[in-house]
């Protein structure tokens, strides 16, 4: 539970933090389009315009009935053919005029209201479902508790996977050896290779099994598995442990995953067509992000090294 927590609770913060920022800017940039209440079809003049070539020059008849100038700015120049025609929003009681700026579908105040509301939306969808997974993980583990009893030796695997390290238990069953990824708990580094522990529930036939080491209840990571994991693997005797290592080792283990933090920023920031802003964002999620998912699969801070 406390690794569920150590993961989820930095991801949490993140995302509230970005949550917050972004809503914040939303009213700023939907003041302007809740200004422009009324619209018209718009025929384009003149491209090029200021800012950064950006502007387009459009003429159209106001609801009054006199014509009017207004300025689209897109969010990049685009090549528009004067004469076409496109359906503008403008504030009725703004005069018009080259300057005065008029909204259509597509253009930089739409787009940057747009990617507010999309960043908004991602960044609860990736808290959702960090959330519901870390608490269907709780649920599951706990309901394990009312499993039938048994005995088996088990064995701790220390399995390494590229960044990844994780603890498994090898258990011996009547029908051959079973597999089960686990949380990193303090009593793992002093079981025994064939230690006889207890289970709760048929390492044959159920998903899940929660073994108890040393009186300790030791959650699944993940499903029961008939073939061993792949990945470099070390069985650790007892003698071969550092001292049990904290949520402090925890964390500087698996701090070096989130190296892939900003070029995840950096996709984000494309995607989305920001700036700094975007890709700070994206990097500071990203790196929550694989930080929780880390621990959510039981992340190892204590792996013997490589030899």
């Amino acid at each position: 539970m406390s690794q569920l927590l150590l993961g989820l609770l930095p991801l949490v913060a993140v995302g509230a933090v970005l949550v917050g920022l972004l809503a914040a800017q939303l009213p700023g940039a939907r003041a302007p389009l809740a200004d422009a209440t009324a619209t018209a079809v718009a025929r384009v003049v003149d491209v090029g315009q200021p800012p950064d070539d950006r502007g387009v020059l459009v003429t159209f008849d106001g609801e009054d009935g006199e014509a009017r100038t207004g300025r689209i700015v897109l969010a990049e120049p685009v090549a528009v053919e004067p004469g076409a025609e496109v359906t503008v929003r403008y504030d009725p009681t703004v005069a018009g005029g080259p300057s005065t700026t008029v909204y259509a579908d597509g253009d930089a105040t739409t787009r940057e209201v747009q990617d507010l509301v999309a960043g908004v939306v991602v960044v609860a969808v990736v808290l959702l479902v960090a959330a519901v997974s870390t608490a269907l993980v709780v649920l599951t583990r706990r309901r394990l508790r009312q499993r039938p009893v048994r005995a088996l030796a088990a064995t701790r695997l220390v399995v390494r996977r590229g960044l990844l390290v994780r603890s498994w238990l090898e258990l011996e069953t009547d029908r051959g050896s079973r597999w089960l990824p686990v949380f990193w708990a303090p009593e793992l580094p002093g079981l025994a290779p064939g230690e006889r522990v207890e289970l709760r529930g048929n390492p044959v036939t159920d998903r899940l099994v929660l073994p108890v080491v040393a009186g300790a209840e030791v959650w699944p990571s993940g499903r029961l598995r008939d073939q061993a994991p792949r990945g470099e693997q070390r069985a650790p005797r007892p003698t071969d442990v550092a001292p049990p290592a904290g949520l402090a080792r925890q964390v500087r283990v698996d701090l070096v995953a989130v190296f892939v933090a900003p070029l995840l920023g950096l996709v984000w920031a494309y995607l989305d067509e920001g700036g700094l802003a975007s890709f700070a964002g994206g990097t500071a999620l990203s790196a929550a992000g694989v930080f929780w998912f880390f621990q959510r699969l039981g992340s190892d801070p204590e792996a013997p090294a490589r030899g």
